[in-house]
């Protein structure tokens, strides 16, 4: 078994290839940048070219490997249909698709299309359609809890399913070992309770001893203040439309998957926080880890 690891610098690929690493598995992780990745990693991980605007890196990307874990890319003239020629023509044997939570309800998102693109490949694939990043914490809301002890997002009173991303990646990993019993399968990925973000703020504020808050800003609030902070505006949207579900009361729906495949429960939000605090603490020094 060989396996391309796409997305390595987001926040679930560094998790797959962290986890294949500890069970000496066998993988190749795909990035932009080789050097740029060696020189922070050394010989950690095994790096290969892989840009998805440029169809020219895909072949020698997917030389030898027999299993991707494929994560759709952002940025601009993703030629997505095309790599996935190519992963065909080079004889893949099984994909695991990250997909998000009630994508079946959801036809104006990438994921979508995506997943009904890989239905008529004719490769074995295997979804895992994830709950809420519990990591989108110390990521695109990491910097307003840091500097203003708050979380500010529009998602109004509403419930979330929020799942750990090293779950999600324990997940890929299961499938890439026992890729017969996932072919062709679904799996929604959550954690075991879903919570509001005025629950997350009193979690977070319990376990790093800061009062955190949650501001609940309006959409229109949060878009005026973000841009005015000099966040691109299409950004600002994408994070509007993330937690547009939970602001209808749509998003709170967990499952058992994890746990059937694992024989594990998932990692709770205390965990998580306690485990990520120095993203948002500063450390003896002052500086943030």
């Amino acid at each position: 078994m060989s396996v391309l690891v796409t997305g390595f610098n987001g926040k679930v690929g560094i998790e797959v290839a962290r986890k294949m690493n500890e069970r000496n598995l066998s993988f190749t992780c795909a990035v932009r940048n080789v050097a740029k990745a060696e020189r922070m990693y050394g010989d950690k991980f095994s790096f290969v070219k892989l840009d998805f605007s440029d169809p020219a890196t895909f072949g020698a990307a997917l030389e030898g490997i027999d299993q991707v874990f494929l994560m759709y890319p952002p940025g601009d003239q993703i030629k997505f249909h095309q790599f996935l020629k190519v992963i065909k023509e080079k004889g893949v044997q099984h994909i695991v698709y990250l997909s998000v939570k009630d994508v079946q309800y959801l036809p104006f998102i990438h994921h979508f299309k995506n997943e009904k693109l890989l239905k008529r490949l004719g490769i074995p694939y295997t979804f895992i359609r994830a709950g809420y990043f519990m990591q989108n914490l110390h990521d695109f809301l990491g910097r307003e809890i840091r500097e203003k002890n708050r979380i500010f997002v529009p998602a109004g009173k509403g419930k979330t399913s929020f799942v750990d991303t090293r779950d999600l990646a324990e997940v890929a990993i299961h499938a890439f070992q026992h890729p017969e019993e996932f072919r062709n399968t679904s799996h929604v990925i959550t954690g075991e309770k879903a919570f509001d973000f005025y629950e997350v703020a009193e979690i977070m504020t319990a376990v790093l001893g800061e009062r955190i808050v949650y501001a609940n800003p309006s959409v229109k609030e949060f878009k005026s203040y973000m841009v005015n902070k000099g966040e691109k505006e299409e950004f600002v949207n994408v994070v509007i439309g993330i937690h547009f579900p939970t602001k209808l009361g749509l998003a709170k729906g967990v499952t058992e998957d994890f746990e059937k495949i694992s024989k594990s429960k998932p990692i709770a939000l205390e965990k998580y926080v306690k485990d990520y605090k120095q993203k948002w603490l500063p450390d003896e020094e002052g500086q943030e880890q």
